[in-house]
């Protein structure tokens, strides 16, 4: 269960930083979203709970399709980051 507060930061939008086309961050309720190119068409992708020192929530190395393109792989942070806060 989160916090007030990571209640409150969940209702805004995430909001990716950096090259989106090669390696970028986004910081949202309490978490790190980072995507970053590869190879080819091959994105790598992870979220961090920095409230809880930092762990990896979840990332690509933890599945076996690859992840073709950023948007891809932002779409997919962002749906681990809301599924592991408990949002809809």
């Amino acid at each position: 269960m989160i916090d007030d507060k990571r209640k409150i930061l969940a209702k805004e939008p995430i909001v990716w930083q950096g090259d989106l086309s090669d390696d970028c961050t986004a910081e949202w309720a309490g978490l790190m979203l980072r995507a970053e190119w590869m190879d080819e068409d091959y994105w790598w992708w992870a979220v961090y709970d920095m409230e809880m020192n930092e762990i990896t929530v979840d990332s690509s190395n933890e599945y076996p399709e690859e992840f073709k393109g950023g948007v891809v792989a932002r779409a997919k942070a962002e749906s681990i980051a809301k599924a592991y806060l408990g949002i809809d």
